[in-house]
């Protein structure tokens, strides 16, 4: 289905306060918080044990503050399977930390709060964390990046396959863990709590009968950005052509006070409230940015027992990264008519439907974290490369624009679709993975493993 000229054709809107929901959301957080005493009494106690450590390997969150925490300084250690660094958010140890992270997000909305450029310790690796679509101020982004501190980049940690540090939203073996195991923490393994044949079954009764409304999709974003109005539009020709839609979250007026994404099913014998949909709207506001399929996939979706129909990632990357078969893509069908046509097709014929759910038979591997810790992942897989550069005398890596990676390097022009990149970018030779300067390539290695220049 071809959906570019419907992109092309809308420019964006303004950006509109926090939602009320979200509001709730921040005081809740806050008042999560524990006291002052206790945070001093703990921080005391991990500052205590790092003192104790010969060798230790620092990691600091540059972005690592949120508004509750402002005044609060944070400190722990990571898992030893991670490599066992210490991350912590105080900028007292701006010079010594052997690594820096940066959340693309934040930094680029007060670029005037960065570290000492001029001056950085250069064996310092600093990492371009990016938690949201490319698309996602692109323009803003791209203007702000204009000049030295474009490249000075060491690493990038992101949703996308090529960066240094992968951190997607989810992955195959995620949504296998999430169907069918159970997380054991005590033993740090995941443990089977129903078979795969069991599972079809049950999701096979939890299914509404024929001719009731079997597609879900709840949002609250219909109007405040570009790629919304036009995912909101698009679902409307849809519902036009008859697609049976339930709505939920603002844009329907129907906003829900619980959210329906928890796991209580995984361990219960109840069942979130969207169990009983057949699909899905996993419909992003960005378009054809690279591995790009957020939380609306995996856990709005796959885990929720949906089949997703998928809008806005590149059908190349869905098909890599998804579990075969478990997904419908707008752009395989002609029309939004076709489109909702095979839904209702599949929606009579449950045999055909439950083909889609045939994945969750397969074996997870046990060992692997899930992704829907996916900061924490992000954590652990700097710490290991941090400590595997140390441990080889810390060989440079060079990437000489990140913003031409993130921005340039892209399936084609619908990501940053209706947004003006800046000249100097345009102009910019396009950054792969392949061409970014990393001496790392360039050590040979003893029998023993340690390098040789």
């Amino acid at each position: 289905m071809k959906i570019s000229s419907t992109f092309a054709i809308l420019s964006s809107t303004q950006a509109v306060s926090l939602k009320p929901w979200r509001v709730a959301h921040n005081k809740i957080s806050s008042s999560k918080m524990s006291n002052d005493k206790t945070h001093a009494k703990a921080l005391l106690e991990q500052e205590k044990l790092m003192a104790e450590e010969e060798d230790l390997t620092l990691i600091m969150n540059w972005s690592g503050v949120t508004p509750a925490y402002s005044e609060r300084k944070t400190l722990r250690k990571l898992p030893e399977r991670c490599g066992g660094c210490w991350l912590t958010n105080d900028r007292t140890v701006e010079k010594t930390a052997h690594s820096i992270i940066f959340d693309n997000t934040r930094h680029f909305s007060n670029m005037e709060d960065v570290p000492d450029r001029e001056n950085r310790n250069l064996d310092q690796y600093w990492v371009f964390f990016a938690r949201e679509a490319a698309s996602k101020n692109a323009h803003a982004g791209a203007e702000k990046m204009e000049g030295a501190w474009d490249s000075q980049f060491n690493l990038t940690s992101s949703y996308r396959h090529d960066s240094d540090v992968h951190r997607p939203y989810g992955d195959y073996n995620s949504a296998l863990q999430d169907a069918r195991y159970t997380y054991n923490k005590a033993k740090d393994v995941w443990q089977e709590r129903i078979t795969g044949d069991a599972l079809l079954k049950v999701i096979q009764r939890l299914k509404r009968p024929v001719g009731e409304n079997h597609t879900a999709w709840m949002v609250s974003n219909c109007e405040s950005t570009r790629g919304a109005v036009v995912r909101k539009e698009f679902t409307d020709r849809l519902v036009k052509h008859g697609l049976k839609l339930d709505g939920y979250g603002e844009c329907y007026d129907n906003v829900m006070v619980r959210t329906p994404w928890d796991k209580q099913h995984y361990d219960t014998d109840t069942f979130g409230t969207f169990t009983k949909y057949k699909f899905y709207l996993a419909f992003e506001n960005s378009m054809h940015c690279n591995d790009y399929m957020s939380e609306k996939f995996w856990r709005n979706s796959l885990t929720q027992f949906m089949v997703p129909i998928v809008y806005g990632p590149h059908p190349d990357d869905v098909k890599r990264m998804a579990p075969p078969h478990s997904y419908i893509h707008v752009e395989d069908y002609d029309s939004p008519h076709a489109l909702t046509k095979y839904l209702d097709y599949l929606d009579r014929n449950m045999t055909a439907y439950m083909e889609y759910h045939e994945w969750r038979r397969a074996p997870a591997d046990v060992y692997l974290d899930n992704a829907s810790k996916n900061t924490e992942r992000m954590y652990c897989g700097v710490c290991k490369e941090v400590v595997k550069r140390k441990n080889l005398g810390y060989p440079k890596k060079i990437i000489p624009s990140v913003a031409s990676w993130w921005w340039m390097n892209v399936h084609d022009d619908e990501c940053t679709s209706g947004q003006e990149l800046p000249q100097w970018l345009i102009d910019t030779p396009v950054v792969t993975l392949e061409n970014m300067y990393d001496e790392l390539k360039e050590l040979s290695f003893n029998g023993n493993g340690s390098p040789k220049r």
